[in-house]
Parts: C-alpha cells; sequence; structure tokens
C-alpha cells in the first residue's frame, strides 16, 4: 500500500540525511551534535567559513544557530506516547469488538482505514484488503508491538519528567523536528506490516518470548545506564558548575561508551522480533535508528577521547563491546 511506502520513505530520507551531515564537517557541527559534544561557536565559525554567495552567509549562520533546549526530549515521548496510545487503543478496540460480534476485517480499525483511505485518493482505484481470516494473527502482532513500544515510550517519559537532571544543554531545531517526525511516525510503522502486508506468517510464541526478553534486557540495562548519567550530573550540580566532568562506570559502561545507545537499539530491535523478523517497514526504523544512534555514539567517543584522554580505558568500545 501507498500508505506503507510514504512510511518507509521517512525513515530512508532521515538515514541518507544523516549520512550526509555526518560527512561535511560544518553540517556535522551544526546539525549532528547536540548537548554536551556540540559547540554553537564551533558550528557558527563552520557555517561561516563555507564557500557561499554574497549576502547568504549571514541567513547560513542564522540558521545554524537555531537551537532549542535539549530539555525539550520529553516532548518527543509526550508525543509518542500519545500516537502510541492511540494506535494501540484502535486495535485494542478492534480486538474487544471482535469478540463481542464476531471477527471483523481490518477496515474496522480506524488506522487501517484512513490508510486505505489514502490508497483510493491516490490511485482512484479500490485497493486490496487483508483477508478475514487474517485479521486476528495480524491484530495480535501490532499489539504486542505497540504494548512494548508503549511500555518503553512511558519508561522515557517519566525519567526525563522526574529523574533527569534540567540541563542548559541545546540542540539544532532540525534535530528536533526529526525527533518529532520520528516519534509519530513509528507507531504506524509498527503496525503497518501487520495491517497492509500481502503476507504475513503468524509468530510463533518462541519468537515473541524470545523478544520480550530482549525488550526487558535492553529496557532494564538503559534504565541502569541512565541512573548513572544522571547521578553523574546531579553531583556536578551539587558542586557547582566548573566545566568539569565524570567519566561514567558501572553496569555496561564498562563495556562501551554509549551503553543507552546500544540498549535503545535492541529495543527497536525486539520490536522486529516480535513480527518474526518479517516487517520491512520495522526493519526500516531499525536501520534508522542504528545509524542515527551510531553516529551520536561515534561523537561521544570522541568527546571522551578529547576529555578524558588516557583516562578513558583503553578497552572501552564505542556501542558494541569487544568490536
Amino acid at each position: 500500500m501507498i500508505a506503507v511506502v510514504l512510511i518507509q520513505s521517512i525513515y530512508v530520507l532521515l538515514t541518507a540525511i544523516a549520512f550526509a551531515f555526518e560527512l561535511v564537517p560544518w553540517t556535522r557541527e551544526a546539525f549532528v551534535k547536540y548537548g554536551r559534544t556540540r559547540s554553537t561557536r564551533t558550528a557558527a565559525a563552520a557555517a561561516q567559513g563555507t564557500v557561499c554567495a554574497p549576502g547568504t552567509a549571514t541567513t547560513l549562520e542564522r540558521f545554524t544557530a537555531m537551537t532549542v533546549p535539549k530539555n525539550w526530549f520529553s516532548q518527543f515521548y509526550w508525543t509518542g506516547a500519545v500516537v502510541g496510545s492511540l494506535v494501540l487503543l484502535d486495535a485494542v478496540l478492534w480486538i474487544w469488538r471482535s469478540c463481542r460480534f464476531g471477527a471483523q476485517d481490518l477496515t474496522h480499525t480506524h488506522t487501517f482505514a484512513a490508510a486505505v483511505q489514502l490508497e483510493s485518493w491516490i490511485d482512484r482505484d479500490p485497493p486490496e484488503t487483508v483477508p478475514a481470516a487474517e485479521t486476528s494473527s495480524r491484530v495480535l502482532a501490532a499489539v504486542v508491538g505497540l504494548s512494548m513500544y508503549c511500555i518503553h515510550i512511558a519508561i522515557r517519559l517519566k525519567e526525563c519528567v522526574f529523574d533527569q537532571p534540567t540541563t542548559d544543554a541545546r540542540m539544532h531545531v532540525g534535530q528536533y523536528a526529526v525527533g518529532m517526525i520520528f516519534y509519530i511516525a513509528t507507531p504506524f510503522a509498527i503496525v503497518a506490516d501487520a495491517y497492509c502486508a500481502h503476507i504475513w506468517q503468524p509468530v510463533s510464541l518462541w519468537m515473541v518470548a524470545a523478544a520480550a526478553v530482549l525488550f526487558a534486557f535492553a529496557s532494564l540495562h538503559q534504565w541502569r545506564c541512565h541512573r548513572i548519567l544522571f547521578q553523574l550530573r546531579r553531583i556536578k550540580l551539587q558542586h557547582g558548575t566548573d566545566g568539569s566532568y565524570a567519566l561514567p562506570s558501572g553496569d555496561l559502561f564498562e563495556y562501551v561508551s554509549s551503553p543507552h545507545y546500544l540498549c535503545e537499539i535492541l529495543v527497536y530491535v525486539s520490536l522486529w522480533m516480535a513480527t518474526g523478523f518479517q516487517a520491512p517497514t520495522l526493519l526500516c526504523v531499525v536501520i534508522w535508528t542504528t545509524v542515527n544512534l551510531s553516529i551520536t555514539a561515534h561523537e561521544s567517543q570522541m568527546w571522551y577521547r578529547r576529555t578524558f584522554g588516557d583516562i578513558l580505558p583503553q578497552n572501552r568500545r564505542m556501542l558494541l563491546p569487544f568490536i
């Protein structure tokens, strides 16, 4: 369906942009780095040093300096929580109606009905619908994936609102826009293939169980690693802002410098695993998440090396243990 292609195109485009911006020094400084790794002055200087037509340098510098507080990360999770909960509720209500009134096709879900409407507007031909006999397994797969996603978003939202100390760090407005697009599109990406794919095999129980175990492992260790980072931030605030940073240690920090990014990637891999690895749209989400967080982890590793030098353990890898 066209709706699925559009959703997949979003992640392909974001991945291509991330690669392109990482390769060019001034775009990397201006649009890729954020928080402690970002220097607004360096980014502006990089933009000023680019070859521009007369009169355009000032506009470029102004755009480069368009930043928002990093504390706005919580808005991503509020958005993800609202959109994800609505899509999940739509699927759960379908199950309830099916149990009460008998099996129904997927057009009785608002999400699938909207995709069908979009298809009819563009093609002007009635799109193919999923056979009613296949709907139960498809909607159950969507409910499992959406439930895991909503749990993940709820944890991150709770951390941002109640646990994470405030910071004066900034991120570019472009990064804020990308984050909003991601958290609006991802709930639909989770259900896209379950609702619209022509070939969909029921997922075995052991595969769902393995996905749940991976999800729990990643969520637990991400929560632990975030606690370590939050505690270091609190200590820094209690002792005054003197510009010094402490090297995080404990849990997965003993193996990699950015274990919270590794766990984030594993969370989305577990969502894909819950579909039996047969959802190409979710694969696009996994690829985008891996590329985006690998780039961010690389920038963090470079920052750790500049800041701590020889203090940084030699066996502490960037993102993958022992690699």
